[in-house]
C-alpha cells in the first residue's frame, strides 16, 4: 500500500480530514470529529508506537495516522490506501496549504 506522509498545524487536523473524505466519498461528520477529541494527546510521531490510527471507509478506503511533534505545533500525518498519483497529488497539496 501506499504511504503518504507529511504535516499540518494543530489547528489545521479538522480541516485536512474534511478535505480527505470530499476526495475519496467518505461521509466524514461531528462523530468522526468527537472520535478524534483528546486522541492525538499522548501521541508521539518520533515513537513507533506513538500514533492514533484513523480509518476513513471510503474509496479507496484509506487508515489515517496522526501524531503531534513533541515540542512543536504541528501533527504529523501517514495516509495508507491504494491511493492513485492523483489522488496522492492532492494530499500532498493539502500538506502544502495547511
Amino acid at each position: 500500500m501506499p504511504l503518504i506522509a507529511g504535516w499540518v498545524f494543530e489547528d489545521n487536523v479538522v480541516q485536512f480530514l474534511r478535505h480527505a473524505r470530499r476526495y475519496i466519498g467518505y461521509g466524514y461528520d461531528d462523530l468522526d470529529e468527537v472520535a478524534l477529541t483528546g486522541a492525538l494527546e499522548d501521541t508521539d510521531d518520533e515513537s513507533t508506537n506513538g500514533w492514533f490510527s484513523y480509518p476513513l471507509a471510503g474509496t479507496p478506503s484509506l487508515v489515517v495516522h496522526l501524531a503531534q511533534a513533541v515540542g512543536g505545533s504541528v501533527v504529523s500525518i501517514r495516509l495508507e490506501g491504494d491511493v492513485d498519483a492523483i489522488l496522492a497529488a492532492r494530499f500532498e497539496t493539502l500538506f502544502d496549504l495547511l
